[in-house]
């Protein structure tokens, strides 16, 4: 996917039959290592299990950012500009991470708003965002992001960043206009390139294929880290503020089942490194989890991902993607009992929350006919042709229930009870079991008969490292870790398990703007 720099819309396939996905953008990060076990923040070693080599170069830095995605970047960049001396390091060669395919950065009351006639109130974003998160997020950090996302985006303008000009509700899916969308609608063409460019000028020392690989704590406050070079060489960086902005845990095993994901349904589809080591070079050190609370952004395909990658572009992932089984609809779902579980259309109000279901159960799957089929894929005869002649390992045609059971060692009984309970309920018009809308409820009557495997294709983890409101990294009892802070993926507070989406483009412009608030806090801290 990345090959083709394809932007997040373009590769989920969004279709009539799906909604529109929110955007995020990722840092990289570095290879996974071996389990650490916590130290205590007086230590001036960091983890006992990291054992650094023989030094070959000692570089002495006021702040150290970790991961150069779109919120590394952006603290980088922030930092330079504030005269501080800034080390980035980033495990993979270039920069921009999983940051390459957003579209664009939520904002209100911009200049771009203003040409565009478009007048917000930012209560109501931050009432819709807290309702909808139960009230468990905090609204003064909510308040203090929308009221700066102005700014960050005409300072994005100062230090290069290039937008088309457009601002709207991103693609129909949101609340209120205040996406603003990138020149060439991805951020691989409006962002990262000046934004890399920006921090070379101010004079970043910029290392690529560097990975950080343990932080260096004096008197329980940071003071560097050690990182390992391509070559194998050990580096240390003395610094009194480490800024970790590695994009998160997608691809950490032990951290994602602890989220609840079962490992064996999970394609990654992000850009390589992002196995959680930010996170664990924070736990390592006191740092307070924020795993179990963390969202994601993730939909549900039939297969292992190779097909929905390589034929994108003829529009295969309508029928593997999110468009044809992601958002539930007309399908049945069951899980692995064979048991009908849920109201199948729940994530046509929110895409992001179709992919939930898949942390309670084993494994999911959708059961429908030929006439759900046809009428999912629009009647399209390529995909028809597609699904009847070259289909996934993971979906099963067949003229009997009991035969699409048996492939996937389901109960024969179970499942054949669930189809027939779900076409009594399309009969009588009215869903007794789980409320799911009468003009959603098709009867599975018309063979064949198809069953597919839902797996997860996961692109991020949001949060994971507990913060304050100024990006500051805390401890156990939330009081901060002086000088460490985390940010982007790696520290993100706005969302508790599910990211709204409701306004698009909030998870990236928290990535700017903890980058921002992380760098500006941190140069207060250097001064005091």
């Amino acid at each position: 996917m990345g090959k083709k720099n394809m932007s997040r819309r373009g590769f989920l396939g969004l279709t009539a039959a799906g909604a529109a996905l929110g955007v995020a953008g990722l840092a990289g990060c570095s290879p996974a290592g071996s389990e650490d076990k916590p130290v205590a923040k007086g230590s001036d070693e960091g983890s006992s299990t990291y054992e650094p080599g023989e030094i070959a170069e000692t570089i002495d830095a006021d702040i150290v950012v970790v991961g150069l995605g779109m919120s590394g970047l952006a603290a980088a960049v922030q930092a330079a500009n504030n005269g501080d001396r800034v080390v980035g390091i980033e495990a993979t060669n270039t920069t921009g991470g999983n940051g390459i395919g957003v579209e664009g950065i939520f904002a209100v009351g911009t200049q771009l708003q203003k040409e565009a006639g478009i007048e917000v109130t930012p209560v109501e974003i931050i009432q819709t965002e807290m309702e909808e998160a139960q009230m468990v997020t905090n609204g003064a950090l909510w308040n203090r992001f929308i009221n700066a996302s102005g700014d960050n985006v005409e300072w994005l303008i100062e230090q290069g960043v290039k937008f088309s000009g457009m601002v709207d509700d991103y693609l129909g899916s949101g609340i209120v206009s205040c996406f603003h969308w990138f020149e060439g609608d991805v951020a691989s063409v409006g962002y990262v390139p000046h934004m890399t460019a920006r921090a070379e000028e101010l004079g970043v020392d910029v290392r690529l294929e560097t990975s950080a690989k343990q932080l260096i704590m004096s008197d329980g406050k940071v003071a560097g880290l050690f990182a390992e070079d391509s070559d194998g060489n050990t580096l240390r960086i003395n610094a009194k503020a480490v800024i970790l902005a590695t994009g998160g845990f997608a691809q950490n095993q032990e951290l994602m089942e602890e989220r609840g994901w079962n490992w064996d349904n999970i394609v990654y589809g992000g850009t390589p490194g992002h196995n959680g080591d930010g996170l664990k070079m924070a736990f390592d050190v006191g740092a307070r989890s924020f795993v179990n609370n963390s969202t994601f952004n993730s939909t549900n395909i039939c297969g292992r991902g190779d097909t929905f990658a390589w034929k994108a572009d003829t529009f295969t992932s309508v029928f593997c993607g999110a468009g044809m089984f992601g958002t539930g609809g007309a399908q049945l779902w069951v899980n692995e009992d064979g048991e009908r579980f849920i109201c199948e259309d729940f994530a046509k109000d929110n895409f992001e929350m179709q992919c939930v279901p898949a942390m309670t159960h084993r494994a999911m799957y959708s059961v429908f006919d030929r006439a759900i089929l046809e009428a999912g894929l629009a009647g399209d005869p390529d995909m028809l042709e597609f699904v009847d002649t070259d289909p996934e390992d993971d979906l099963c045609k067949a003229d009997t229930v009991a035969e699409l059971a048996a492939y996937f060692g389901v109960d024969a009984a179970a499942l054949q009870a669930s189809v027939d309970r779900y076409n009594e309920l399309c009969e009588k018009g009215a869903d007794a079991d789980f409320g799911k809308p009468a003009e959603a409820m098709v009867p599975i009557s018309t063979p064949p008969f198809y069953m597919a495997k839902l797996n997860q294709y996961f692109l991020m983890s949001v949060g994971g490292i507990e913060c304050d409101i100024n990006a500051q990294v805390v401890d156990q009892n939330k009081e901060p870790i002086a000088g460490l802070y985390a940010v982007g993926t790696d520290g993100c507070m706005l969302y508790r398990n599910i990211y709204t989406i409701n306004v698009g483009g909030t998870c990236n412009g928290n990535n700017v703007n903890s980058g921002r608030t992380a760098a500006n806090h941190a140069h207060e801290y250097l001064a005091s």
